[in-house]
């Protein structure tokens, strides 16, 4: 029977949100064990048939038992790990059990490029698909690239690119994501990219998931 890895050392992957100013050092990433461990409880049967949320159960004493809950409560609290120039951040949320254990939540991940400026993993579509109007019309704007930050649109049938826009995205006939976009810039004659901070936080979180099935696709070594 294989041994089960080695518990993962909570306080060394506590981090603050990307979206904050803090730098990730390097001591806060994950090792090759650890990074296993996580794709193991990802993929569990037992946690997936009931939860897409998977849960680590904290091991430590008291004091690391109130150090988590006063972080938790205080300030978003990640778990981050680097992989070919990729840097994946998990959302954790401390709970109790009925058992008064205290468990960390793993919600969908928010995937970003490195360089020179930190941004979300953008999906490259191989062919535009239409945002959807009303009773799924094509409407003039054409999605090339998506993040769940910002979408880069194609516009086909206009003069310019309009300043905001309320439709739906639908690839490969999944059911239709709403999404709220406001212009960012114009780039050249026919192309447009847009924020999408200001959609309904559920629709974000379908949209999330939906690229992290793509991620899982383009890149099945992180995800086997």
């Amino acid at each position: 029977m294989n041994q089960p890895p080695p518990p993962l050392s909570i306080l060394s992957l506590l981090k603050k949100s990307p979206h904050s100013d803090a730098t990730m050092q390097a001591d806060t990433l994950l090792t090759q064990a650890e990074m296993s461990f996580i794709q193991d409880l990802q993929h569990s049967p037992q946690l997936n048939l009931a939860d897409p949320m998977s849960g680590l159960l904290v091991n430590g004493d008291r004091q690391l038992q109130t150090l988590l809950t006063r972080l938790a409560a205080s300030d978003q609290v990640t778990l981050q790990a680097h992989f070919n120039n990729q840097q994946i951040s998990f959302p954790l949320q401390l709970v109790e059990d009925e058992f008064h254990a205290l468990h960390l939540q793993l919600g969908s991940p928010e995937i970003y490029e490195d360089g020179p400026q930190l941004r979300p993993w953008r999906l490259s579509l191989e062919e535009p698909s239409a945002l959807l109007e009303s009773k799924d019309k094509r409407s003039n704007l054409w999605v090339r690239d998506i993040s769940f930050k910002g979408v880069l649109l194609e516009v086909r049938g206009l003069k310019q690119a309009p300043k905001r826009f309320d439709l739906s995205f639908a690839p490969d006939g999944i059911a239709p994501i709403g999404l709220h976009g406001v212009l960012r810039r114009r780039i050249g004659a026919n192309l447009a990219a847009y924020d999408l901070s200001r959609s309904p936080a559920e629709e974000i979180e379908r949209l999330r998931e939906y690229i992290l099935q793509a991620h899982r696709s383009a890149h099945p070594e992180l995800h086997a």
